[in-house]
């Protein structure tokens, strides 16, 4: 029992490795309270891709008030700020993972600035958001409109307080939308 235990465990994470290989995964996040960075990785372990961070040149505040008013003034006039991420270029990548929190029922204006600044023609886009206590709505919305010639696969969404405890349903899922390509 031990050794095909163990040799499903070899056999799983030897395919992530070929997928990831083959289909040259970027897992990119934005994350500010850490969430979404740990479901970025949790990601990154079952396909075996690279991670990558966006990050606002003019960081978020600590107050979480102050940081949702930004967020929805960003949201309703537009604003692309300007980000930090260590891709520059998106040609050795077929499927990208985008990860977000949900901001007041957005997707936070960084991932925008993001995607709005790549053709993503001929790439897969699988968004992932995490949300507190909205549910997970209108966030793939602004997403999909940012990146009009990627294809895109159905969203993950894990809520905030479920993160410690969902590597498992993230993996799985990951796993089906690999598999329904």
């Amino acid at each position: 029992m031990k050794k095909n235990l163990i040799a499903l465990v070899f056999s799983v994470f030897f395919a992530g490795l070929c997928f990831a290989r083959e289909n040259n995964v970027l897992v990119v996040y934005f994350s500010k309270s850490g969430n979404t960075r740990t479901v970025a990785h949790y990601i990154a372990y079952e396909t075996g891709g690279t991670v990558a961070q966006i990050s606002a040149v003019e960081s978020y505040s600590e107050d979480k008030n102050a940081n949702m008013e930004r967020a929805e003034f960003e949201f309703k006039n537009k604003i692309r700020p300007e980000i930090v991420c260590d891709v520059s270029d998106l040609s050795g990548y077929d499927v990208i993972f985008v990860g977000y929190p949900l901001w007041c029922g957005h997707a936070p204006a960084p991932v925008l600035t993001f995607l709005e600044s790549y053709d993503f023609s001929g790439k897969t886009i699988v968004p992932f958001v995490t949300y507190g206590g909205s549910p997970f709505a209108r966030g793939t919305k602004e997403v999909k409109a940012s990146a009009p010639n990627a294809v895109f696969k159905k969203t993950i969404s894990v809520k905030t307080s479920s993160v410690p405890k969902s590597e498992k349903k993230v993996r799985s899922l990951v796993r089906k939308l690999i598999g329904s390509k």
